[in-house]
């Protein structure tokens, strides 16, 4: 996003940025937050806000302020971010790798952009805000898909029916 952000405030000038997340070092013991802040002019860095991990009870709360959830991640397992932000019913960016396309219907639940191009990044979230007409029915459609993906009970089922294949 550091690369992306100026892209996007070109268009729309009022962007900010919230980013969550605990701090991590390289192996020299430099922090990857401090490294993150360094990628951003004095002026882009007017825009982001850093907050530290939150609790888990903490995270609807970040996601009901936000107006659309970035993920653009290269090295995304099947997390749970992109789900918890559609379940509550917002618009959400993953990524074009692992299980993005998955998890995404560009367009239906959301859009997906290639992590690794900044310009891509930017192209997404610029169409994500010009389309908030359609937000609150992505929104829906996000949720719909979250909840039945990703239901407890389903799962357990499907895995169940799996298992009990290999069994004979």
């Amino acid at each position: 996003m550091t690369m992306a952000l100026p892209l996007i405030a070109e268009k729309f000038p009022e962007i900010s940025l919230d980013i969550y997340g605990r701090d991590w070092l390289f192996p020299n013991k430099s922090s990857y937050i401090e490294w993150l802040k360094k990628q951003f002019s004095s002026d882009e860095l007017k825009r982001v806000r850093f907050h530290c991990a939150i609790a888990h009870k903490e995270l609807p709360k970040a996601y009901e302020v936000a107006e659309i959830c970035v993920f653009p991640s290269h090295m995304e397992t099947q997390g749970l971010v992109a789900p918890e932000a559609m379940a509550m019913q917002k618009p959400v960016i993953f990524t074009t790798l692992g299980p993005g396309p998955e998890t995404i219907e560009p367009g239906v639940t959301g859009w997906l952009c290639n992590p690794l191009d900044p310009k891509d990044i930017a192209a997404k979230v610029i169409t994500a805000l010009e389309s908030r007409a359609q937000h609150q029915k992505i929104g829906q459609n996000a949720r719909t898909f979250a909840l039945n993906k990703f239901d407890a009970e389903r799962i357990v089922e499907e895995n169940l029916k799996f298992y009990s294949s290999l069994l004979g």
